[in-house]
């Protein structure tokens, strides 16, 4: 067995074999010898540091030791000594900076982490994505409540979004997101410019705070707004399938008399009951959905790990698509020449 060795890394314990260890000591030594000579070479070696602990903290398994291939995967991602003093000009205020890609924020998430996500690929305040999505999904629910799934716009775009938009789950991928690819030479452009920059670090913290706060009272009022859609839905649903007469401005009964006459076959298969359940849960889920968003944006609770916002409308696009190959096959019954 080998003789093991207990380092401590951005904060963070580590226990590495002892090759492993003197490699990694090595490196950061070296890098030390490059950057502290540097204007704020003391805080890029501390974001350096920071950068390989949540590296070995990824690709390393709770409890086991960091090996020498998991240090070298460390060293080519951050950077290798002589790369970095080879490439590794004066900061220019031009440097092009590596292309931002677009993936959800899960660390600064409410509720699929869409907005925080493109909040980073555009490079602007998350609350300002947060205030805007929420303001045209409220726009668009009242003014297409006259014609029914229309108003559900705003929460199927940002459910699709959800689905469509990667995780940042990875270190990597975390930097990516923000336009960095991790290396030793993006900390020290960072710190640099956060350097020259720092007359405006007071305003921007207060700004920043400012939009905090006046972030999280928007959602607040968002989820209330969301509570209420989902519970009055759930409400008028329970009410109006007992009076059996419409729903949502849909006559429900003097269609389905119609379909009986014109469309027996189709009538004869929405009359089932698992279809009728089925269509009963088309129309609930998304109020369940709304519910549920609600609640999660007032008490800012986190999703859990199976995700039940997405498993609600997984489960919802499962039960219309069904629905819509059910009718079509009862048309193509009615009437052969249907598709033609």
């Amino acid at each position: 067995m080998k003789e093991t060795i207990q380092l401590s890394i951005g904060g963070y314990a580590f226990y590495l074999e002892k090759d492993a260890a003197e490699a990694l000591s090595g490196y950061l030594e070296t890098l030390e010898t490059h950057y502290l000579k540097q204007e704020g070479g003391k805080e890029i070696m501390e974001g350096i540091e920071e950068r390989v602990a949540e590296l070995l903290q990824e690709n390393t398994p709770k409890g086991t030791v960091v090996t020498l291939p998991g240090v070298q995967r460390v060293i080519d991602v951050i950077g290798r000594p002589e790369t970095i003093e080879a490439d590794d000009p004066a900061p220019e205020a031009g440097a092009e900076k590596p292309r931002k890609k677009l993936f959800r924020d899960l660390s600064n998430k409410r509720l699929g982490g869409v907005c925080s996500g493109l909040a980073n690929y555009f490079d602007v305040q998350v609350a300002w994505v947060r205030i805007l999505f929420a303001v045209v999904a409220t726009v668009v629910f009242f003014s297409g409540a006259e014609h029914g799934v229309w108003c559900l716009t705003g929460p199927f775009l940002y459910c699709l979004l959800w689905v469509a938009m990667p995780a940042a789950r990875t270190a990597q991928e975390r930097w990516a997101m923000k336009g960095d690819s991790g290396t030793a030479d993006d900390i020290r452009r960072t710190v640099q410019s956060g350097i020259h920059e720092m007359g405006d670090t007071a305003r921007e913290v207060a700004q920043s705070d400012f939009f905090q706060r006046f972030g999280k009272w928007i959602l607040v009022a968002v989820g209330i707004v969301l509570l209420i859609m989902g519970s009055s839905g759930l409400a008028s649903v329970s009410v109006l399938s007992l009076k059996g007469t419409q729903l949502f401005g849909v006559p429900i009964t003097h269609w389905m008399e119609e379909l009986s006459q014109d469309w027996p076959a189709m009538y004869d298969l929405l009359s089932t009951p698992w279809v009728v359940v089925l269509a009963a849960l088309a129309v609930i889920l998304p109020f369940v959905g709304l519910l549920y968003g609600g609640i999660q944006l007032i008490f800012g609770f986190k999703s859990p790990s199976w995700k039940p916002g997405l498993v609600i409308f997984v489960l919802w696009l499962i039960i219309v698509i069904v629905l819509m190959v059910l009718l079509f096959a009862g048309a193509a019954a009615d009437d052969p020449a249907f598709f033609l």
